[in-house]
């Protein structure tokens, strides 16, 4: 026995003491250790998450700089369409005022005299091209703010080819542009869509085909159905066609032919987006496909279930 400050350990006790010990520290250690861990997995799924969200935010800012990008294009684009268009407004403006003031002053002499006859002329053409340009920018507008709803109504693919090719073969005629329609058994299918709306879409396409093709070429209408039912329309010329660029840009939406601010072309250049705009109201698309010096084929295509319930029933039994 051992005295100790007035009391007594036994010798062999003092081991167990040091195992208490032992185990005392080596619980403290690994209740410090198993902190430690928790620490370093919460900083790592800490990090984890900061990475994930660093990824996230640099998409985020990718996406706003692209959206960025384009609505600066689109803005330029605006701008250089209202700059044409104050040209091609001012244009017929001012025959109109000018041939109307000579006119009013009788400079040839009082009204009748033969001259006047063709400032008259000038006066009407000018009217109506303003007219038109009037009318396309407000249906462009509406349609693209979804202001337009169509008004369906039975129609023939062929009958509405057969009356814009009408409308414009005096127009083809005078630029030496053979306007030939391409018959097939898919005219004669009857869908459900604007009569106005289809037909404007056809004497757009038609009257830009005109102006970019030369003397002696030709342009195509013919009616196509594709494999997955949808069906419209075929437009074909041999003019001189878009580049790629051109293309991109007009199937971003609003934008305008880079041929149709050559000074030697009539029109605001406004005739394919706004086809394009219409074809959408009614659920379908419009697709170009264009070579410089080669020409340009544009499809506008209509869902299949604007054909009438009786020609796929019809098409059913045949196949």
């Amino acid at each position: 026995m051992v005295e100790h400050f007035g009391g007594s350990w036994v010798f062999h006790q003092l081991p167990a003491g040091f195992i208490i010990s032992f185990f005392g520290f080596a619980w403290f250690g690994w209740r410090r250790w198993a902190e430690a861990q928790r620490a370093m997995e919460l900083e790592h799924a800490t990090n984890v998450a900061l990475s994930k969200q660093l990824k996230q935010n640099a998409k985020i800012i990718s996406d706003l700089n692209a959206a960025r990008q384009k609505a600066v294009e689109l803005d330029r684009a605006k701008t250089r369409f209202l700059s044409h268009m104050s040209h091609e407004l001012r244009t017929p403006l001012n025959a109109i005022l000018g041939f109307s003031e000579l006119m009013q002053q009788e400079v040839f002499g009082p009204l009748g005299h033969e001259q006047y006859d063709e400032y008259t002329s000038s006066i009407h053409d000018s009217g109506h091209h303003l007219l038109e340009l009037i009318n396309d920018l407000l249906d462009l507008t509406r349609i693209e703010s979804g202001d337009v709803t169509p008004h369906p109504e039975t129609c023939c693919l062929g009958d509405l080819m057969t009356d814009a090719i009408q409308m414009l073969k005096d127009n083809a005629a005078c630029a030496a542009v053979g306007l030939n329609h391409v018959h097939s058994s898919i005219a004669e299918t009857r869908v459900n869509v604007d009569r106005r709306m289809m037909r404007q879409i056809l004497i757009n396409l038609l009257a830009n085909s005109i102006r970019h093709t030369p003397k002696g070429g030709h342009i195509n209408v013919e009616a196509v159905k594709l494999p997955n039912g949808d069906i419209g329309f075929l437009v074909k010329d041999t003019g001189e066609g878009m580049d790629e660029r051109t293309v991109r840009r007009l199937e971003r939406g609003f934008a305008e032919v880079e041929n149709a601010f050559r000074r030697e072309h009539h029109g605001a250049g406004i005739g394919l987006p706004l086809s394009r705009a219409i074809a959408e109201a009614h659920g379908g698309s419009l697709r170009i496909s264009s070579k410089v010096g080669v020409g340009t084929e544009i499809k506008v295509l209509l869902p299949h279930d604007c054909i009438m319930h009786e020609e796929l029933e019809r098409d059913r039994l045949t196949a």
